[in-house]
This record gives structure tokens, C-alpha cells and sequence, in this order.
């Protein structure tokens, strides 16, 4: 009977709270992540922050949320096009603001948009000053010009990403119902409000957090983990197959490996499509090893093809740092010895009229044999034989100008090998739109490749190419469904049971997928030294968290809830005094009168 009372309860609470609050489901937060130095990201308070919904659309908007405004703090919701640094760091700056909530736009701004740094992994990157010191520093090139530095930013309040869908309409209304000025006077009460919850655990940088991690792991009976280090698997295959129980240096093989990134950045967590940076070197190099594969069997090349997608570079190159490490100390499948040469697909989003940039280490060229290696009579002449047959321009930048960011460096961090990096620019980064692979075989499979990265991951072809037990979880850009499109596209020596492809009458024909796939881990090298201030690997982590959530509901005056608080405490106190009274005289209130027993005798 009490277990039954307790659940009445919670139901009878539940549609109460469901009645007050509605909740936003599509909503995607900014979230804390640190390295060795310092912390970046938003969130909220352990309770989430509150404040009075207001949507920005003007300067005048601004102006009243930041100083004119009755009510504050507020909850400003925003289009994508506000979202600009100087926007930010003003409320940043302001005490009136307790959060943000940025509509998510199908189309970018004109102008372009990077929240990274204008020099990126500036740090971790081969220039020093002690190799290069005239090019590190971005000095000779500022690469991203477009990067305003807004992901590095700590902001003490919560930011959330909207989908501009049937909940972002819900919000309108009830703003445009409740908040909105009429004839530029204050709204009435009561008022629409939104609480956002994104409160994070780890603080300071991932030093302090890793070693309070620690600490509990030692000291608790129940260890919780404030942050964990960010990290993924690479990805990696060649063309003769590799025995990956063998570590080290391999006799007689030598390699020449053809790099991209998985990886993109965003302000908002697990928000990158990053069209251009990433999407089209991936399409690339996957459908260049779909063309190559039937050419190999036929006529084998002298050197083995090394295909390897590497993972977390935007946070100051994790895979790659931890290929070559593991390269160093024969945790490999092979050793730097036998890396000939390198070739990283950058970003090659072409545009009408543009050409492709061959982008070399002036540094390293110094030295005679990588120079001739990378010569017009070795690495960039079959380039541009290549490009001559595919009736593109391929052109080479200054030779005193610097390597772009790229995977390609971290090699150069511990060896001069020859190498390039194919972009589309000469210099500054161009990626404002994409439009078209520079692949020009195999285009059924480019374009199937870009309408599920980019537009419908969940799609009938992408689906067949999955475990059965994989469909329907995360971005395309997660590890499973990558590692399956990449069995599909190789097929060699290991197997892999995907889902097939949807019948008439909506079943599966699941098959087997002979592949030589491989996976690495993409874990920094400094977590596993347990060096978490180091300068030479990336130190990022991300913080944890219990609870993202938001919702919206009305509000009363303070007034109000001050008449409801004084009502509430005088009804307790009125209450306690007839508790009281009733309770010391209970007993001649509740007596019974007694009579005398009639007692016989």
C-alpha cells in the first residue's frame, strides 16, 4: 500500500511539473574541455541557471538585455548570424545574462565563420623556435584569418545550439505572447523564462583534473572520473596487407603513406560537419582506394600504399602525435624506417576557376635528398602528371613559405621526410562553401560518399554497409560507421558482417565483408606517460557531466512569489499554533466521558 501511495505521488508530480515546463529536446551544448594551461567551454550552475527569455534581433535588443532592461538576468536567444565574438564577450563581460540559446541555421554566414584560433595547434605543430623560427607562430602565414578564438573562451554560463524546428517555434510564441515590448514598454508578468542545465565537474585545467582523478581512484570506494582525455581510434590500411600482430620494423617494405582527417571542430559539442576541412579529403582519399584497389591486383606498385585516416587533429594532432610515437617505440605495425614518403590530402573543396597547391617543409628541403625526393622529378611530378590527366592546375606556393597546419608536421617533428600536402590554397584557408572532389573516377561512389556525410547519414546505402547492431547510432563521422564504409572500400583480409542492402519488402540481406582494416588508438602520448602539463603532446580533455537539459515555463513577479511566500509561511506558522493548541489539549478534547461501572455483587 505505501509502495502504490509513493508511486501515485511521483505520477501525480510528474504531470504537475509537466504541466509547468516545457521541455526542449533538440538543444546540443557548449561543454568544458582543458588542456595543460587552461580551461574552455560553458556551463551552468549545479542547479542550472534561470533568467527571462528575450530574443536578440537588433542592436537595440542588445542594449536593452545588457543595461536597459527591468528584468534581468536574461536568457537571450539568438540567431546564427548574432553569434559573433564581439556579441559574446560583451555578455561575457555582463552580469544580466544568464545564458544563450543559438538557432541553428541551415545555410552559414556569408561571410564565413571559424571559432578556432586564427593559427591553429600553433603549439604542438613542427615550427619552433628551434626549427623554423622564422615561420612558427603562423608568422609567415596567418592560416585561418576567419578564426576568431571564440572556442577558447571560458564562459561561467551555459550555451546551447537549437534546432530551428517545431521547439524553436514554441519559443517564439511564447516570447512574442509574454516578453515582447509593446510600444517600447517593459513587458508584464508573468513572463516567459528558460533554464538551461549543463553543469560540468572538472575545473582549472587537466592537470588539477586528472590528478583528483587520481586521488579518488586511490583514496575512494566509489571513484568518479571529473574529466576524461579526449581520444578515438585511427584508421589505417594498405594496399599489401600488413601483419598487424608483428610490431616494429618491417624487412624490405617501404611505404608511402596517404594521411586525411577524421576529425572537425565546433563551439557546440559533437557539432562538426566540417565540409571542407574534413568531409572532402575524407571522400577523397576513400574513393582514390576504391580506384587504386582493382589497378594494385593488376599491377602491383613497387611500394606499398599506406592509407591512414587520423583522429582528434584539430585538438593539437592526437592521432597523428600518437602514430609516430607508437612508430618510435615498435608499437606499430611499422617503423619510421619504413615511411618513404608522405602525401595529406588538406582541403581541396574546389571552386570554379581554382587550382590545387603542392605544399612542402622549406625547412626540411634543406637537406639534398628530401629535396630530391620531393622534386619535380619525384613526389610532385607524378602530381602533376596526375593533375595534367584530370585537367587540373596544380601549383606550388613560395618556397619559404611554411607547411599548413596538417598531420604531415608531427612526422617532421621527429624525422625530415618527404612529403607534401594537396590544398586548395595557396596560402590562407579559402573554406567558406564546397562544392565538388577533386576524384574524377569512380563519381557514383563520391557522390553517395558526400550525400551521407553531409546531408542523410542515415540513408539505405550507408545503412547496408553496417553491422546490424550499428544502425541508427551517432554521426556519420563516428568511428563504426567510418571502419565499415572503409571494410567495404578495401576489401582484404579481415571480416566484418554488415546489414546489406534494404529488399522490396523492408528486410535486410546481411553479408560478410573481407577486409585488412586496421584501428590504433588515438590517445596522446602524454596520458600515457602520465605527463599531463606537456608541451610536446596534446593535453585536452573534456569535462564530465550528469545532466543537459532545457526547458521553458512562465514565471510570476517577485511581488507575487513574495505574497505567495509571506501566504505559505503565515499558513505553516497558523498552522504549527493549532498543531500546538489541538496537541495540549488532546486529552480533554478527545476524552471519553467515563460512567461508573455498575459492579454487581
Amino acid at each position: 500500500m505505501y509502495v502504490c501511495f509513493l508511486s501515485v505521488i511521483a505520477v501525480r508530480c510528474s504531470s504537475v511539473e509537466q504541466k509547468i515546463y516545457v521541455e526542449l529536446n533538440s538543444t546540443v551544448p557548449c561543454v568544458r574541455l582543458l588542456n595543460a594551461t587552461h580551461q574552455i567551454g560553458c556551463q551552468s550552475s549545479i542547479s542550472g541557471d534561470t533568467g527571462v527569455l528575450h530574443v536578440l534581433e537588433t542592436e537595440a535588443d542588445l542594449d536593452w538585455i545588457l543595461s536597459t532592461g527591468p528584468h534581468p538576468p536574461y536568457m537571450v536567444v539568438m540567431e546564427a548570424a548574432f553569434f559573433t565574438r564581439s556579441t559574446m564577450v560583451k555578455m561575457k563581460n555582463s552580469s544580466r545574462v544568464a545564458g544563450v540559446a543559438v538557432i541553428k541555421s541551415n545555410t552559414g554566414p556569408t561571410e564565413g565563420f571559424s571559432p578556432h584560433t586564427s593559427c591553429p595547434n600553433q603549439n604542438t605543430g613542427v615550427y619552433t623556435e628551434h626549427y623554423g623560427p622564422e615561420l612558427a607562430n603562423c608568422n609567415n602565414t596567418v592560416w585561418n584569418p576567419l578564426g576568431n578564438g571564440l572556442s577558447y573562451e571560458d564562459f561561467a554560463f551555459p550555451i546551447f545550439s537549437l534546432k530551428d524546428d517545431n521547439q524553436t517555434q514554441v519559443i517564439r510564441k511564447c516570447y512574442e505572447d509574454h516578453n515582447m515590448r509593446m510600444n517600447g514598454s517593459a513587458p508584464q508578468y508573468p513572463l516567459c523564462a528558460m533554464q538551461l542545465f549543463s553543469h560540468m565537474h572538472a575545473v582549472t585545467d587537466t592537470v588539477t583534473c586528472m590528478r583528483r582523478t587520481d586521488l579518488q581512484n586511490s583514496f575512494s570506494i566509489n571513484p568518479e572520473k571529473l574529466c576524461d582525455p579526449l581520444s578515438d581510434f585511427n584508421v589505417w590500411t594498405s594496399i599489401r596487407p600488413l601483419n598487424n600482430s608483428i610490431k616494429g620494423h618491417k624487412e624490405n617494405e617501404s611505404v608511402v603513406i596517404a594521411a586525411a582527417r577524421l576529425d572537425g571542430r565546433s563551439f557546440f559539442w559533437d557539432i562538426a560537419p566540417s565540409a571542407e576541412g574534413t568531409v572532402s579529403s575524407i571522400v577523397t582519399l576513400l574513393a582514390a582506394a576504391q580506384a587504386l584497389y582493382p589497378v594494385a591486383l593488376e599491377a602491383p606498385p613497387q611500394r606499398n600504399i599506406f592509407f591512414t585516416f587520423f583522429q582528434g587533429e584539430a585538438f593539437d594532432y592526437i592521432g597523428s602525435s600518437r602514430m609516430v610515437y607508437d612508430m618510435e617505440n615498435s608499437k606499430f605495425v611499422i617503423d619510421l624506417d619504413n615511411v618513404h614518403s608522405l602525401l595529406e590530402i588538406g582541403q581541396i573543396g574546389l571552386r570554379n576557376g581554382q587550382s590545387l597547391w603542392m605544399h612542402s617543409d622549406p625547412v626540411s628541403r634543406k637537406n639534398t635528398t628530401v629535396n630530391k625526393q620531393v622534386s619535380e622529378k619525384e613526389l610532385k611530378g607524378r602530381e602533376n602528371r596526375i593533375a595534367s590527366s584530370l585537367n587540373l592546375s596544380l601549383n606550388e606556393p613560395s618556397a619559404t613559405q611554411a607547411l599548413p597546419p596538417s598531420s604531415f608536421q608531427r612526422f617532421l617533428r621527429v624525422r625530415p621526410v618527404p612529403g607534401l600536402v594537396l590544398a586548395d590554397h595557396q596560402a590562407s584557408f579559402t573554406n567558406r562553401c564546397w562544392t565538388r572532389s577533386i576524384v574524377a573516377n569512380g563519381v557514383l561512389i563520391v557522390a553517395k560518399l558526400l550525400y551521407g556525410f553531409l546531408i542523410m547519414s542515415n540513408n539505405s546505402w550507408f545503412s547496408s554497409l553496417l553491422p546490424p547492431e550499428a544502425l541508427g547510432r551517432g554521426s556519420i563521422l563516428g568511428l563504426g560507421k567510418t571502419l565499415s564504409l572503409l571494410c567495404f572500400l578495401f576489401q582484404l583480409y579481415s571480416y566484418s558482417w554488415v546489414s546489406g542492402p534494404v529488399s522490396v519488402n523492408g528486410t535486410t540481406d546481411p553479408y560478410c565483408v573481407r577486409s585488412s582494416v586496421h584501428l590504433s588508438k588515438a590517445l596522446s602520448p602524454a596520458f600515457e606517460l602520465t605527463d599531463y602539463g606537456s608541451r610536446e603532446y596534446s593535453t585536452w580533455t573534456e569535462s564530465r557531466w550528469k545532466t543537459i537539459r532545457a526547458r521553458i515555463f512562465l514565471v510570476a513577479s517577485p511581488q507575487l512569489e513574495m505574497m505567495t511566500l509571506g501566504v505559505g509561511v503565515a499558513v505553516l506558522l497558523v498552522s504549527l499554533v493549532v498543531t500546538y493548541f489541538i496537541s495540549s489539549k488532546a486529552e480533554l478534547l478527545f476524552s471519553a466521558t467515563r460512567e461508573p461501572p455498575n459492579t454487581t455483587y
